[in-house]
C-alpha cells in the first residue's frame, strides 16, 4: 500500500509542486493551506490558516494503517525589517508558522500513528545556518526547526524517520516578497535581485523531484539534515 502524503502549504510554490509530483506517482495526498488550485481525484484539500495555533491543535489526521509521510512545508519570510521595526504580532505570527506549527503537527502525527511507519520532512532553509540582517525571526525559526529535527531523531520514536531539508534558493512567491523589500530595511536586497536576474533560482518542480527521490530512497541517507544541492538525480 502506498504511503498517505500530508503536505502543508500546498497552495503554491514547493508545496504545490510536491503535491502534484506525488499525485502523478499515484499517491493519495492531503493538502493543508489557505488556498488551493489543485484538482485531482486523489487530492483532499483541507482549508486552514496554519498561523492560527488553535486551528492547528484541532486538526485531525486521516485514519489509516498505511505509512504516513508528513511534509512540513508551509512557511513565511515575514516582515523583512530590523527587529526594532517589527511589531509583536509580526514576531508571534512568524514563529507560529515557521516553527510552532510544524512542531505541533509532528507531535500530533507521532501520537496519532504509534504503529504506522512514519516519515516527517521539515523544509528548512540556508537561513538556519546563516544570520541574515532583517530576517531575525525567519533565521531563528529555521535554525530551531533544524534542531527540533535533530532532537526528534535522537529520541528514536517507534517506526519514525525524520529529516530536515535545505532546498536552496527557489523561484517562489517568497523570493518575490524579498525583492519587493525596501533597501533601507534589507541591506542584502541587491544580492537577491541578482539571483533572479542571473537565473540562479531553482524551479519548484525540480525541488519536488529531489524531495520525492529522498522519500523513495530515505535508507541511503544517514544524516538528519540534507542539502538538495548535494542530490544529483542524473
Amino acid at each position: 500500500m502506498n504511503p498517505i502524503i500530508l503536505i502543508t502549504g500546498t497552495g503554491k510554490g514547493i508545496g504545490k509542486s510536491l503535491a502534484e509530483k506525488f499525485l502523478k506517482k499515484g499517491f493519495n495526498v492531503f493538502g493543508y493551506s489557505r488556498e488551493n488550485k489543485i484538482k485531482h481525484k486523489n487530492f483532499t484539500f483541507i482549508k486552514i490558516n496554519l498561523n492560527d495555533l488553535k486551528l492547528v491543535q484541532k486538526l485531525r489526521f486521516p485514519t489509516t494503517e498505511n505509512e504516513i509521510i508528513l511534509i512540513n512545508n508551509a512557511a513565511t519570510i515575514g516582515y523583512i525589517a530590523p527587529l526594532n521595526k517589527k511589531n509583536n504580532d509580526d514576531i508571534i505570527n512568524e514563529y507560529n508558522l515557521n516553527l510552532i506549527t510544524p512542531s505541533l503537527l509532528s507531535c500530533s502525527l507521532i501520537k496519532h500513528y504509534p504503529k504506522n511507519k512514519k516519515l516527517i520532512i521539515n523544509i528548512s532553509s540556508g537561513a538556519a545556518q546563516n544570520p541574515i540582517a532583517s530576517w531575525s525571526t525567519y533565521c531563528a525559526a529555521k535554525s530551531g526547526l533544524d534542531m527540533f529535527t535533530n532532537v526528534i531523531a535522537k529520541e528514536k520514536h517507534d517506526n519514525l524517520k525524520i529529516l530536515g531539508i535545505h532546498p536552496g534558493i527557489i523561484d517562489t512567491n517568497m523570493q518575490k516578497e524579498i525583492r519587493k523589500t525596501k533597501l533601507s530595511n534589507f541591506p542584502m536586497l541587491d544580492k537577491f535581485i541578482d539571483y533572479y536576474k542571473q537565473n540562479k533560482l531553482e524551479n519548484p518542480d525540480d525541488i519536488a523531484k529531489k524531495i520525492y527521490y529522498i522519500t523513495e530512497n530515505r535508507g541511503k541517507f544517514t544524516e538528519n539534515i540534507l542539502f538538495l544541492r548535494n542530490i544529483d538525480l542524473k
